[in-house]
């Protein structure tokens, strides 16, 4: 999108901490180091080294292990869990295991909120809060939990959105906010993932930026006149989501029209009414009503 906020410079995604069910105490002696990767976690990281969450954090001076940033360099404990090869990505969901009808999943030995959430391509604190568990997180084997926001809910989705948990972690807020502002969820999907590719570290030669790639002025107003809140920040993921989908909304409203409304989410809500649609508005309405096929839910 061409007249959406952005900022000057990139800021990594965030990671977010995962919860392991069983995670065994680390040793503070021996230590080796990792570079944080996009779409990983503490609680990926902690079940790699076999250690827990807590001792990472520590060993790091990490008081919010929620906020870990892309090449950032960890150091390790020396832990007496599996070896790295046994926790080496998700497993595999038992088809039997996730009920895509009713949206929840059960859980099975060797399961961890993390894993959980990993597999099924949503974040494990929407988890825990959709089935109000607290700190320490504890699951147990047969234990249905509600999913909220599941990737096995969108059987389309591209298999870059698959195969990349940095673009399956923005599912939920993609889903939380065209909720909130009455927005077709498929159609915030498509147009997200027309603009960015789902993907917040996408700047344009214009300067827009993120998943909703918003620039600068444009942004600036959304935060103010639609939204409210001017504490807003383009570089979040949750942030640049809840933007994209509050312009949409309002764009809906203005323009009458939903193919109106995505052409001047592209090309500008002025320029649309003084001089109609560009041979490259054209285009991209086309594509991102073609792109709503992927977000169909089940």
């Amino acid at each position: 999108m061409r007249h959406h906020c952005r900022i000057g410079r990139f800021a990594a995604i965030p990671a977010v901490v995962g919860v392991a069910l069983v995670l065994g105490a680390s040793p503070a002696a021996a230590h080796e180091s990792h570079t944080v990767a996009s779409g990983e976690t503490l609680g990926h990281i902690a079940l790699k080294y076999g250690v827990s969450v807590d001792s990472i954090a520590a060993e790091n001076g990490i008081s919010n292990p929620n906020s870990i940033r892309v090449g950032q360099v960890l150091s390790i404990p020396h832990g007496s869990g599996s070896p790295a090869a046994t926790v080496d990505g998700p497993r595999p969901v038992d088809p039997a295991a996730f009920s895509a009808g009713s949206g929840s999943y059960t859980v099975q030995p060797g399961d961890s909120l993390s894993r959980i959430g990993s597999n099924l391509g949503v974040s494990w604190q929407e988890i825990a809060r959709q089935n109000g568990l607290t700190h320490p997180y504890v699951i147990g084997v047969g234990q249905t939990l509600k999913v909220p926001g599941s990737a096995a809910n969108y059987p389309n989705l591209p298999q870059r959105i698959l195969d990349d948990p940095a673009r399956l972690a923005i599912l939920p807020s993609l889903e939380k906010w065209s909720a909130h502002d009455g927005v077709p969820a498929d159609l915030l999907m498509a147009i997200a993932w027309q603009e960015s590719g789902w993907r917040n570290d996408r700047v344009s030669s214009a300067g827009a930026f993120g998943i909703g790639q918003i620039m600068p002025a444009t942004g600036e107003w959304i935060a103010a006149a639609i939204i409210g809140d001017t504490t807003l920040d383009r570089a979040e993921p949750e942030d640049n989501i809840r933007m994209s989908s509050a312009y949409l909304g309002w764009l809906l409203k203005e323009m009458g029209s939903v193919d109106d409304a995505v052409a001047a989410y592209y090309q500008g809500q002025g320029s649309v009414r003084a001089n109609g649609w560009y041979d490259s508005t054209r285009s991209y309405v086309a594509n991102v009503n073609s792109h709503r096929a992927f977000f169909t839910t089940r």
